[in-house]
């Protein structure tokens, strides 16, 4: 699964005071930009200013020409603009519906909201099944007034709530809807707070039934350019608002919960996958009978050889090896003693040279062996040494088996079919001499 910096979902045209400016400048901006709240910049420090807080300073008599410097505000997160979302999601919590993006210095490049970091996530399924019903919890619960009811009464309430709304409800129905936004403009335009919501509400009041799914109310948000729902039961009683918020946050919470659930179903699929790659790594590079390197690896393993020893100067010494009279082994004893007689020439040979050498079954009874760091001389002894430990050797039910070496020097220049085939000639004038018996040839120039 992809997830961004945040960088990449940051929104970058914040709308910002600076901390000397007057909390009149920034009831004008969030008014001028119809936003709830407005970053307050100092340096590298940065705050949030809210319709909450312009509510308690109106409540309090704070004259609105005071310094923002001069009074308490909330600190935002700070998180650098390179750092993955994940990162971020231990600073999402309630309280903190902002988070700062900054640059490298520290200075403010944009913001990112719970919303932002949890939808990057993109849990599409549950958005789609799940209906808004199943996030009503008492935290969703809401509170309403009668339309007569003063506006200071209202301001006292909402100084204190969780809730940036309330409903105005007439005979238990609907009549309208007070937001910060209204709060906002009642407050700018100077108003008595005896005012009654009513002249200040919003009205009408769009609903949606609680059984739309998440997908459908993100949708119902966004096109209706709203910042939360009330939504209404089968008989039309309001059960509840949510905000976009609640809703994508309730989503990542249950995808968390599935992912928790089916956390070790994942795990055994992992597991599963990692032995077939395994497996199929295996039979991509090993030969399946003797479990020495297939004829395609050593190919490519030979390249990488010659390069080293090209760079550092070194030397490498090629090796073909049959085995003399194989076909008869297979007709006279089956396949099966066949079989036993190839993994047991490769064991004994494995047991013989030095781990760093590469040793492959090229094809049927032959096989190629590369020695590191030997010549065409030393090589032919280390091809005496194989052969003879494979004559003495006896073979259960087959007896005396013999083998035919033949050993060339690999140049710099040298690709795998000039080695090959030097080593074959070789190979071939070791069998028409009788076979049983090492030759090596010299070294093209």
């Amino acid at each position: 699964m992809f997830f961004p910096t945040l960088g990449l979902i940051a929104t970058t045209d914040v709308i910002s005071v600076d901390i000397h400016q007057s909390i009149q400048d920034a009831l004008s901006k969030m008014h001028q930009h119809n936003h709830r709240s407005i970053i307050v910049v100092n340096k590298t420090l940065h705050y949030i200013i809210t319709t909450k807080d312009i509510i308690r300073l109106k409540l309090s008599g704070v004259p609105f020409t005071t310094s923002l410097s001069k009074v308490t505000l909330r600190p935002l997160p700070l998180i650098d603009k390179e750092s993955n979302i994940i990162n971020a999601l231990n600073l999402t919590n309630d309280s903190d519906e902002h988070i700062c993006v900054c640059n490298k210095d520290g200075s403010l490049y944009g913001l990112v909201t719970n919303s932002d970091i949890v939808a990057s996530v993109d849990p599409q399924v549950v958005l789609e099944s799940l209906q808004i019903a199943t996030i009503f919890e008492k935290k969703y619960g809401y509170k309403s007034f009668l339309p007569e009811t003063p506006m200071a009464e209202i301001l006292d309430y909402m100084k204190d709530s969780l809730s940036d709304c309330v409903i105005i409800q007439k005979e238990n129905t609907p009549a309208g809807i007070l937001t910060s936004k209204d709060v906002l403009k009642f407050i700018g335009e100077g108003n008595s707070p005896e005012v009654p919501v009513s002249q200040v509400m919003s009205s009408p009041v769009e609903m949606l039934s609680e059984k739309a799914t998440i997908q459908e109310g993100l949708e119902y948000l966004k096109n209706r350019h709203f910042k939360r729902i009330v939504v209404t039961n089968d008989e039309g009683d309001v059960v509840g608002i949510v905000t976009q918020q609640d809703l994508i946050s309730r989503t990542y919470l249950k995808w968390s919960q599935l992912m928790q659930d089916h956390f070790k179903q994942f795990e055994e699929i992992t597991q599963i996958l990692q032995q077939k790659n395994r497996h199929l790594t295996q039979l991509a590079t090993k030969d399946a009978l003797t479990e020495i390197h297939n004829r395609h690896m050593f190919a490519e393993l030979f390249a990488q050889e010659r390069s080293i020893a090209k760079r550092q100067g070194t030397k490498l010494a090629l090796m073909m090896i049959d085995l003399d009279h194989f076909k008869q082994v297979n007709d006279t004893y089956g396949h099966n003693i066949g079989d036993y007689v190839l993994k047991h020439f490769v064991s004994l040979v494995v047991s013989t040279i030095r781990e760093a050498d590469l040793f492959a079954r090229w094809g049927g009874e032959e096989f190629v062996l590369l020695l590191r760091n030997v010549g065409c001389e030393e090589g032919y002894l280390v091809g005496e040494k194989i052969r003879n430990l494979i004559e003495s050797h006896p073979f259960d039910e087959v007896g005396r088996v013999t083998c035919s070496i033949g050993v060339t020097e690999v140049s710099p220049e040298d690709s795998l079919i000039d080695a090959i085939e030097r080593a074959d000639n070789a190979l071939y004038a070791a069998k028409d001499g009788g076979r049983n018996r090492t030759i090596a040839c010299e070294m093209r120039k």
